[in-house]
């Protein structure tokens, strides 16, 4: 069952969107979604992984973690509230659900160094798109070579994502063809080394 052996994923997602939420304050959500986006490929160029593990999908107004919805919706009351709000930007007026945090996740133990390198890719994640809309911000996942030539709700991985150039993408896919006989976790870093010297 692919739910239970998303589990520590999913925690993982659980503790990137309280991060996020305890330093942004309160937030909508397709903003949220977006700086969750942010902060995943961020953090992946930094580290050659992901904060989460998990995979993104294309949806109409960018790429969307995995269990988005569920984990917020896992959350609420526990670790943030749901409200409704007003949403005042150029393209859309109305109202949409905005979160905030009332208790900051727990880091287990072990893993305690690893979240202190989230919480630098989260700050300067928060401080550098943290004051623009949500909108603004799924422009800016629309020009990703990554969601523009994908399929609707086709999964996307992080690593695809972190490419910023049509050429970088491009030149990306001839490697996976490739390769295509290494293992996955092979054909990860192998990716990831070739794109650090392009």
């Amino acid at each position: 069952m692919l739910y239970y052996g998303m589990k520590l994923e999913r925690e993982r997602l659980k503790g990137l969107i309280s991060g996020v939420l305890s330093q942004a304050g309160q937030v909508p959500k397709v903003k949220l979604a977006k700086l969750i986006l942010l902060a995943e490929i961020e953090y992946y160029k930094k580290a050659g992984k992901s904060i989460t593990g998990l995979y993104f999908l294309r949806l109409t107004y960018g790429p969307v973690i995995a269990f988005f919805d569920e984990v917020l919706n896992e959350g609420i009351d526990i670790l943030w509230t749901k409200e409704m709000s007003d949403v005042h930007e150029s393209a859309r007026q109305g109202k949409q659900y905005s979160y905030r945090c009332i208790n900051k996740y727990t880091v287990p133990a072990p893993h305690a160094e690893l979240w202190a390198e989230t919480q630098e890719t989260i700050t300067s994640v928060v401080n550098k798109y943290g004051g623009m809309t949500g909108m603004e911000l799924s422009n800016i996942s629309h020009k990703l070579p990554a969601w523009r030539y994908s399929e609707p709700n086709e999964p996307i991985y992080v690593s695809e994502l972190a490419i910023d150039t049509e050429e970088k993408y491009f030149a990306m896919l001839d490697i996976v063809e490739e390769m295509e006989e290494m293992e996955d976790d092979s054909l990860e870093k192998e990716l990831f080394r070739t794109l650090q010297n392009t």
